[in-house]
């Protein structure tokens, strides 16, 4: 039989970790029984009210942040296909210290989001490793939908396709300081603006 140990105060558990007997502790907020042995019901930290006599689990608050809609996101471009961009999430603007995302990463730009107007080819809108910044539309279901449209979302970091060095921006196009390569990209105006961590 396996060494059950109880939880200790402070101690973070998950949903279904054992917590302890009934005889040491009763149930308490996000704790369930089972034949006589306490789990967890939530992932959280262990709380133990020595005078109740009392186990709980306190959800814990600094839990990753999920992408709501409206929030401004930056993301990396990882596939570009025919109708739409596949990017994997880096951060949720204004909560940068906050810890990673807690989605599978992922989200979609697609060909309708990227800009006011017909987009005829999205590989000139974007390229793989480019960061974007876009702002989330829908996060029902996976991948989360990011639009691109607003005047300020767009790329803020693009390395040249031929060379990888980071792009300059003379106007509308980025030029390479290393090969003179010129291209083109839906850009946000804070292009180099923002603090990428790559």
């Amino acid at each position: 039989m396996e060494d059950k140990r109880s939880a200790k105060d402070g101690q973070l558990v998950l949903p279904g970790d054992y917590l302890g007997v009934i005889e040491e502790f009763l149930p308490g907020e996000g704790v369930r029984e089972e034949n006589g042995e306490l789990y967890a019901t939530r992932a959280g930290k262990v709380r133990i009210n020595r005078e109740r006599m009392e186990i709980s689990v306190e959800p814990v608050t600094d839990t990753p942040p999920l992408p709501k809609v409206g929030d401004v996101v930056l993301a990396r471009v990882i596939e570009v296909k025919p109708q739409a961009v596949i990017v994997q999430l880096l951060a949720i603007e204004g909560r940068e210290n906050d810890r990673e995302i807690a989605t599978s990463k992922l989200a979609g730009i697609h060909i309708s989001q990227v800009k006011e107007g017909f987009v005829e080819d999205l590989s000139k809108e974007f390229k793989i490793g480019d960061v974007v910044r876009a702002r989330v539309i829908a996060n029902e279901k996976s991948p989360i939908q990011l639009s691109t449209r607003e005047p300020e979302m767009g790329v803020v970091y693009a390395l040249c396709s031929r060379c990888r060095t980071p792009l300059i921006r003379r106007g509308d196009k980025l030029i390479c300081p290393r090969c003179g390569n010129v291209e083109t990209r839906k850009l946000s105006p804070l292009y180099r603006k923002i603090k990428v961590s790559l």
